[in-house]
């Protein structure tokens, strides 16, 4: 996803090559996840040829949103919303106080 965020679009080829030097992954291992991707509603691909060019559907900034909401309100049914809270402010204890102070307008909103 990191990949097709900074490049808006490309193919499994594109995927696959810059992952490659990274990491020893098989072409077929990036299309099988690139499909999954799709799947789960996180690109879409359109044709190019003899191939497809794939691009995600959220930005980075919407994408992390929605899977840290979904993870907070999951720890707050296991756990309870008290104990997330706490935690939670526990935790903007240590930001940048421009930071802080902007998360907790946004929490005042809500």
């Amino acid at each position: 996803m990191d990949i097709l965020w900074k490049k808006k679009e490309g193919s499994v080829r594109d995927v696959f090559e810059e992952v490659k030097f990274k990491k020893s992954i098989a072409y077929t291992t990036i299309l099988t996840v690139m499909n999954r991707l799709i799947e789960k509603g996180c690109l879409r691909r359109k044709p190019d040829g003899n191939a497809f060019l794939y691009s995600p559907i959220q930005t980075q900034e919407k994408f992390l949103g929605a899977a840290i909401k979904k993870f907070l309100n999951n720890l707050s049914k296991d756990f309870g919303k008290e104990l997330v809270a706490r935690q939670f402010a526990e935790g903007i204890e240590s930001l940048d106080p421009k930071i802080a102070k902007e998360l907790l307008k946004i929490s005042k909103r809500q």
